[in-house]
């Protein structure tokens, strides 16, 4: 009897070992996790693409009368931070230690040319994001500058926040700080005989660190199995409409009430281009 019984636990055993373990793949919401976006901040001038080193015209109206100059740009630097994401229902989910640099610029000497240091020449117009929870959303809100808490205090650092990028300055209101934006090159009177003169407008101060918010035309959605895109252009030809800007030719701590109209420029000459996500990511 005992062996008989014996015989049957050992053909159980047998029959188990031989079943085939099938691991099957969930699929529907259960894999649908979070996803990621890119942010693009294309600069354009006028109808025409941005471009260093390159003539633009522009035309200049103010009480003395209209003129023809044109703009040849070196450098447009400035500080993209603390991106959220709005969804349809209204809740803000901001990207964590969302420092980014945007910049196209020729190359800079490092503290004016001290030990022979530069910062490379640089094109950087777009921001990969991922981890951004799955959901549907209807509108992007980012800020340009820093906020005071890192502004005030350079030995603090997050995301790409570093005093060696050559955006840090230690003539900014007293205390070293930010540089929030920075565009310089030369312009051309175009008149007889053509005269030219170089241009240097940066902004700073937690006086000026702001937000702009851009609703999308359909809300987008971002996860795991789609690829989302966001595109902002930034016209660089009314970043530098200024009624004299033959006269301030530099601005900076020192000329607020310039530096107040450069960073409402900067505001309004951004402009939501697209957003779209599609699926099979």
């Amino acid at each position: 009897m005992k062996t008989n019984i014996l015989i049957s636990v050992l053909i159980i055993l047998l029959l188990s070992a031989c079943v085939e373990t099938q691991y099957v793949e969930i699929e529907g919401p259960a894999a649908i996790v979070e996803g990621k976006v890119s942010i693009t901040f294309d600069a354009r001038y006028g109808d025409a693409n941005f471009e260093l080193n390159k003539p633009f015209p522009y035309k200049l109206n103010n009480e003395s009368g209209e003129f023809d100059l044109e703009y040849e740009f070196t450098r447009l630097r400035y500080w993209v931070s603390n991106v959220s994401f709005i969804d349809v229902s209204g809740e803000e989910h901001l990207v964590p230690n969302s420092y980014y640099l945007i910049e196209e610029n020729n190359a800079i000497p490092v503290q004016d040319g001290s030990f022979n240091k530069v910062y490379p020449a640089n094109k950087r117009e777009k921001v990969d994001i991922a981890n951004i929870p799955a959901g549907d959303y209807k509108a992007i809100k980012f800020h340009i500058g820093v906020e005071p808490k890192y502004n005030d205090n350079l030995t603090l650092t997050v995301g790409e926040l570093n005093a060696l990028n050559g955006m840090a300055a230690d003539n900014w209101m007293w205390f070293t700080s930010y540089i929030f934006t920075s565009v310089s090159g030369k312009m051309t009177w175009l008149k007889d005989e053509p005269e030219s003169k170089s241009f240097y407008w940066e902004t700073g101060s937690n006086d000026f660190y702001g937000d702009k918010v851009f609703e999308f035309a359909e809300p987008i959605t971002i996860n795991s199995t789609t690829s989302s895109e966001v595109i902002v252009n930034l016209d660089v030809k009314g970043v530098v409409d200024f009624e004299l800007p033959w006269v301030n030719t530099v601005i900076g701590a020192t000329s607020p009430d310039l530096m107040e109209e450069l960073t409402n420029n900067y505001f309004n000459s951004f402009e939501l281009k697209s957003a779209t996500s599609t699926s099979g990511n």
